[in-house]
């Protein structure tokens, strides 16, 4: 039931080991996290968590008035609060569509600032990126042999701002790609909840596409070579998650149309335009081509490619408590639809095609504690999923649901930390013989020894993994996302 897009062989465990190793052996000569500050890069901190002040000077004599010394320091600059959807704009792999332009200081990169030539580079227009991204799992039970699965995955990134190279107002141009090895653990098990992205084996282009703002910035219209789940039919909050049952969109609505998939491998050409309406309303709305070969291969750049029709999307979404004038515990809720004329093989063996499939869905998520106050994101947040195709002819999964939570400096020394759990549900549908629903529970542990680096422990367990009657399976792994 699952339409894997994946495949590779190899277990290089010990590569995982030896890269964690070293990165271990640099946060632990580095200065604590709490204590970083940015030397090589002048601009304020963009982060919710805090910000770059000036140091009140020394006053020239020690024995005057203590409230007068108060009020000639100068007062503490505000936090200036980071977009809720735009939590990683250093790192191409985990950055969605909008967050490009998001402005961020060199110690969220491993690199730097390449001894200031970053910085002159983004002066001129050019803004590179990378990242790497690996987890190394086994499964523990459900299998009659237990095995381990790699997954390794590096993306480079840049954004030509033809603002300033080409002096033409709100023009960019964005070029991604990526290179990736590994095994398939996912289709191993035969699970229709993917245990990781599986991100595909080789060399692969990512997004290209030509972006333009209107409307002072409010309206942003792209074209090119685009992915749908980089803008539709997600939330911030599902980035904690390892399973790529919910990150970075309900797997649901990739298994019954693949065409929405995002690289690697899966792009499409394609136009999107997202409108903020107000500070709080926003509207989005993409129609994409729809060929499986281009789904299944980044690289397919032919502009026929033979498809039959087009995937068409759109998405509400209100904006709560995130405009930087805001101190509320920040939301988002999203509801949308897709639809596809293209031909689906009809369930269960695919012998014969059948026009169109569509889909709803309804997103959202709250924060609902916030221990440290206004300008803070440590608490809790909760969110909720659920995704409905009704043409169960071509679905594989119908319904799907879930629900989780994240707390972020859980341990009072570990601000940046994030501890997540959530479950997952998916129906089968009734056209595949024996089928019933599949089940995932999900808890890991988001380590952030470094700004660049976390490391996830992380334990699934999967009730029915190939959606019909099968013996259950519990998943134990490792994440590791790198920013350069």
């Amino acid at each position: 039931m699952l339409r894997s897009r994946y495949y590779g062989s190899g277990n290089p465990a010990v590569l995982l080991v030896a890269v964690v190793a070293a990165l271990l052996s640099l946060c632990w000569k580095e200065p604590s996290l709490a204590a970083q500050t940015s030397t090589s890069d002048p601009r304020p901190e963009t982060t919710v968590q805090s910000s770059t002040s000036p140091t009140p000077p020394t006053p020239q004599n020690p024995s005057a008035d203590s409230a007068s010394q108060a009020e000639a320091a100068p007062a503490p600059a505000a936090a200036k609060q980071r977009k809720l959807k735009c939590q990683h704009p250093a790192n191409p792999n985990k950055r969605r569509f909008g967050c490009k332009n998001e402005d961020y200081d060199w110690e969220e990169t491993l690199a730097g600032d390449w001894d200031g030539a970053r910085a002159e580079g983004k002066k001129l227009g050019i803004t590179p990126s990378g990242s790497y991204y690996s987890v190394l799992q086994t499964n523990l039970t459900g299998k009659q042999h237990q095995m381990w699965g790699y997954v390794g995955q590096l993306t480079t990134a840049v954004d030509f701002d033809f603002e300033k190279l080409l002096k033409i107002n709100g023009m960019s141009l964005y070029f991604s790609d990526s290179w990736g090895t590994g095994s398939n653990l996912t289709a191993a098990m035969g699970s229709v909840f993917p245990v990781n992205p599986n991100y595909a084996v080789g060399a692969y282009l990512g997004e290209i596409y030509l972006q333009q703002k209107f409307i002072d910035g409010h309206l942003t219209v792209a074209g090119g070579r685009l992915a749908a789940n980089y803008t539709f039919a997600g939330l911030p909050v599902f980035d904690n998650y390892v399973s790529f049952a919910i990150d970075p969109t309900p797997v649901s609505i990739v298994n019954n149309d693949l065409s929405y998939a995002g690289p690697p491998p899966g792009l499409q050409w394609g136009a999107q335009a997202v409108y903020s309406v107000t500070p709080v309303v926003e509207l989005a709305a993409g129609a994409f081509n729809t060929n499986l070969n281009s789904a299944n291969n980044g690289n397919v750049l032919a502009f026929q490619q033979g498809n039959k029709g087009a995937l068409v999307t759109a998405q509400a979404s209100y904006l709560y408590n995130q405009r930087p004038s805001e101190t509320g515990m920040q939301g988002q809720y999203t509801a949308g639809f897709f639809e596809d004329n293209n031909a689906f093989a009809v369930l269960p063996h695919g012998s014969f095609k059948s026009d169109g499939n569509h889909g709803v869905f309804m997103l959202g998520q709250q924060m609902l504690y916030r221990p440290d106050g206004p300008g803070t994101s440590q608490g809790l947040t909760v969110w909720g999923a659920w995704e409905y195709s009704p043409k169960q002819l071509v679905s594989p999964m119908p319904v799907f649901g879930g629900a989780g939570i994240s707390y972020q400096g859980l341990i009072k020394k570990r601000k940046q930390d994030i501890v997540s759990a959530g479950w997952i549900y998916g129906k089968t549908s009734q056209f595949i013989p024996y089928g019933s629903s599949a089940k995932l529970w999900e808890v890991n542990y988001q380590w952030v020894p470094k700004r660049y680096i976390t490391i996830i422990p992380d334990l699934q367990y999967i009730v029915n993994p190939t959606g019909i009657t099968a013996a259950n399976s519990a998943v134990f792994g490792v994440q590791l996302n790198l920013t350069f």
